[in-house]
């Protein structure tokens, strides 16, 4: 749900900020405003209270905000916290932080990045929520501070300024290696990532940035599920609190004043949401699925949740896709290089969902909170800082000519405080919601996990210390049984599959543009690092994947040499 920038320059010359760059993220309403000593601009995407009561910039006196997220029961809390009626989310969070009262809703049910502005004593405050599942990005430097909902926009607007921000060719390399970016980087020089749960101040007048944590300290802090809990009632929870938790965590996610949509794959994970929204009588506008001849049995699981809980469906057909033409369109919506082929599922499923609402309800999260991946079960493995690919098993790198730099991931620092599921969800978790957030923006659509609430990870990481939650989703299975006995678990499904691998080998290693941005990637190790591909090395599987985004991303970036 919408996106902002917001610029500061010392020497007071702000520049407008164009009003198409970042439309996508919120094209129903936007609006500049210029104080001088900054300016900032606020795209809005209306999804709770439609009316013109919640545009942003939204202020009051000498304060303003804009803000990129929701807070599901703000109705209650402005209640509860302040005996007071607020039409939106917008509203409350602007009402806490006026007041500094920020800690009373940080870890409510909902998602947040944001930029406060005191005018009167030039200062900002600046928050991203526990999860990370909005983006703050950022740019400081000794005259120039940028914010941004995206790093493109940070990049672009330093560019403007006359900075020099160019390709990151060491964030390439951590791309090849570990298929993501971690410690905050991003494709581009200077531009960085604030970390989640984090907040940074800035004073104008004392050219001042201050963040509240390192990535160091982010990766190796306690998980913010296992802080001291404060809820009285938590230590006499049941099984049957375990289903209504989880029920209320689904439930708020169907908090909206526009359609909202399923993204439903037939899993245990959509299963359940669907199953909820059935039982609570809340109608979903359609269900949303992919399908592939590669594996036709993904199709058959959702169209049975379908037919049981009479929902609508609607199938997108992998199979008849230019899945070149679609990943040139997520690499440029993501701002480099993609993770993993299920990006596309992402944007396919987001671009048919902006046909009919602005909302894609999704099961993302139920994994980490339960322990469900394959690796878990004998706790000794994780997707953190996995080395994807060794670059010297497949490049000469004997006539290396330029050092670079990598930040080294010693796995044995990081669990002193975090178990593996804990550690994935500061990294694999992270990158998944990057994926998302940029993906499903693009086509001007919020995409919301249900199973991805604060309270929720609370609670079930306390049953799980006392002994009364088993690793897995076996709970999740049994809740949809009790209503649904007939539902049989698939082993082998694996979700939303997207077929790169078939289609790189029966089209894409022919197609003369896939060569050449194969070509791209190799000149650009060679340029850079002196490395030479192999001749022994067949370019296919992960390799193809890797190098294919690499080479797209730099004709796109417009950075390649």
């Amino acid at each position: 749900m919408c996106g902002y920038i917001f610029v500061s320059s010392r020497d007071q010359k702000i520049r407008p900020i164009d009003s198409k760059s970042l439309n996508h993220r919120g094209p129903d309403f936007t609006e500049e405003i210029n104080l001088g000593w900054c300016g900032f601009r606020h795209w809005r995407l209306s999804i709770q209270d439609l009316t013109s009561c919640s545009n942003q910039p939204y202020s009051r006196g000498n304060d303003y905000l804009i803000y990129n997220g929701e807070i599901y029961d703000y109705y209650n809390l402005g209640l509860f916290h302040f005996s007071e009626k607020f039409d939106s989310d917008t509203q409350l969070l602007f009402h806490t932080l006026k007041n500094r009262a920020f800690d009373l809703i940080r870890k409510e049910s909902g998602f947040y990045s944001f930029v406060f502005v005191n005018e009167k004593q030039k200062q900002i405050f600046a928050a991203r929520d526990y999860f990370g599942k909005k983006p703050l990005y950022y740019y400081f430097d000794n005259d120039l501070l940028i914010v941004a909902s995206e790093d493109t926009a940070v990049r672009n607007i330093a560019r403007e300024y006359g900075k020099s921000v160019g390709l990151n060719a060491a964030s390439i390399v951590n791309y090849l290696r570990y298929k993501d970016l971690h410690y905050g980087l991003t494709f581009h020089e200077g531009v960085l990532e604030l970390p989640p749960g984090s907040t940074f101040d800035f004073n104008f007048e004392k050219w001042q940035f201050s963040a509240s944590s390192t990535w160091e300290e982010y990766y190796c802090s306690k998980p913010f599920y296992k802080e001291e809990i404060t809820y009285k009632n938590l230590s006499e929870d049941s099984t049957a609190k375990l289903k209504q938790s989880l029920i209320n965590s689904i439930e708020k996610r169907f908090a909206a004043d526009v359609p909202i949509q399923l993204a439903l794959s037939g899993g245990v994970d959509s299963t359940l949401v669907a199953m909820v929204a059935n039982n609570k009588k809340k109608e979903f506008e359609r269900t949303l699925t992919v399908s592939s001849s590669s594996r036709p049995s993904e199709l058959i699981k959702s169209e049975v949740t379908c037919e049981k809980f009479h929902l609508s469906q609607k199938v997108i057909d992998f199979d008849g896709i230019d899945v070149l033409d679609m990943l040139g369109k997520c690499i440029s919506a993501q701002g480099g290089p993609l993770s993993h082929p299920h990006a596309l599922a992402v944007f396919a499923l987001t671009r048919e969902a902006a046909n009919n609402g602005k909302v894609l309800v999704t099961g993302e999260g139920a994994d980490e909170l339960l322990y469900g991946y394959d690796h878990y079960k004998n706790n000794d493995s994780t997707f953190a800082f996995l080395e994807h690919i060794v670059p010297s098993n497949y490049f000469d790198m004997k006539s290396s000519k330029k050092k670079y730099s990598l930040h080294d991931f010693p796995l044995n620092k990081y669990l002193e405080n975090n178990d593996y599921r804990d550690l994935d969800v500061k990294t694999h978790l992270l990158s998944l919601l990057r994926r998302n957030d940029r993906v499903s923006m693009q086509n001007s659509v919020e995409v919301r996990s249900a199973f991805l609430d604060y309270k929720l990870f609370q609670f079930v990481f306390r049953q799980q210390e006392k002994g009364s939650l088993s690793r897995g989703k076996d709970a999740l299975v049994k809740i949809i049984q009790d209503s649904y006995p007939d539902y049989k678990v698939d082993e082998n499904k694996i979700g939303f599959y997207i077929p790169f691998d078939e289609w790189f080998e029966a089209h894409g290693k022919k197609d003369l543009l896939v060569i050449k941005y194969i070509g791209n990637a190799k000149k650009f190790f060679k340029f850079n690092f002196g490395w030479m591909l192999k001749n022994s090395v067949d370019v296919k599987g992960k390799l193809a994947w890797a190098l294919l985004n690499i080479g797209l991303f730099l004709e796109l970036d417009g950075e390649f040499k």
